[in-house]
């Protein structure tokens, strides 16, 4: 997989900032949280990301393998090419399932928007 340069967004900063990442599922992306973003805690175990094309990132994850794992687990849930606020209006999204798979068959931490 190749690699782009994506804009990320975090909670804790208004300014979306680049980031090189892949995209393992059209609309998922998997990127290192940028160094200017991260914060104590997680962020030093689990630097990896996988992000929803908007810039927002869904979880976090100790290694890119594991984040990519993730990207194609959840792959079905959703098209997730889609507008982030199309995806969370949608009520056939379901976001129980997509919760359910990734604490189950991944070993992420969810971050919550």
């Amino acid at each position: 997989m190749n690699a782009s340069t994506y804009e990320v967004k975090a909670r804790q900063s208004a300014t979306p900032v680049l980031a090189l990442a892949i995209e393992p599922v059209p609309g998922l992306h998997v990127y290192e949280q940028p160094e200017e973003l991260r914060g104590p805690g997680d962020d030093s175990t689990h630097p990896w990301r996988l992000g929803h094309h908007s810039g927002f990132a869904m979880a976090a994850f100790a290694s890119q393998d594991d984040a990519v794992n993730a990207a194609r687990q959840v792959a079905e849930f959703a098209d997730w090419t889609r507008p982030a606020d199309e995806l969370r209006a949608d009520p056939d999204f379901d976001l129980t399932g997509y919760y359910d798979r990734l604490m189950e068959q991944t070993r992420g931490l969810l971050i919550a928007r």
